[in-house]
């Protein structure tokens, strides 16, 4: 039986997913072979919609990535992985630099959008507060999930592309070393 961590970093399988009592209405979906297919097309749409849902959806980003993936026909598991670029341990440096880039994208000089009388209670001052960050920072955050979602996708492409590649040169090494019988005489064809 597994337990602790390795039962926590285990990964479900496509059975194990249906059968789950809380996504049996969502099993017609999710059964489409489309959406667990490696392939280069679904791992690409997978990282891509995985990584925008990572940055634009500040919470529950999983299960967004995982109705884009359904949406798009985007592989599954790729889609609800590459959410996990933002955790606990990233959040706090990716939210700091998307309000740097949320307020130079918006070209905001000062700290705060309104002008508060200095009369101003507890209450206008949060609102102020949180104005001022939410605002660039999502703007921020928009920006990173765009641009993530493009470069995953184009990096998985030339990715697979060049482990094909790899493959086809290994292969093809492996094909001229091997003695081609023929006619029952042995012989190495170049």
């Amino acid at each position: 039986m597994e337990t602790g961590v390795k039962r926590w970093l285990r990964i479900s399988t496509r059975e194990e997913l249906l059968g789950n009592r809380w996504l049996k209405p969502f099993a017609e979906h999710l059964s489409s072979p489309l959406l667990w297919r490696w392939n280069r097309r679904g791992v690409a749409r997978g990282t891509a919609l995985g990584l925008f849902a990572a940055f634009a959806v500040p919470v529950a980003q999983t299960p967004f990535a995982a109705l884009f993936a359904v949406g798009a026909r985007a592989n599954l598991p790729v889609a609800a992985l590459a959410t996990f670029v933002t955790n606990p341990l990233t959040v706090p440096f990716i939210y700091y630099l998307a309000y740097l880039v949320g307020r130079f994208a918006l070209r905001v000089q000062s700290d705060t959008f309104f002008a508060l009388s200095p009369d101003a209670g507890a209450i206008e001052r949060a609102f102020d507060w949180i104005v001022t960050l939410a605002g660039p920072t999502y703007v921020g955050l928009l920006l990173f999930a765009a641009a993530s979602a493009a470069i995953g996708y184009l990096a998985v492409h030339l990715g697979w592309r060049m482990w094909v590649r790899q493959r086809w040169k290994r292969r093809k090494k492996q094909r001229a070393a091997r003695p081609v019988v023929r006619n029952g005489a042995s012989r190495i064809e170049v």
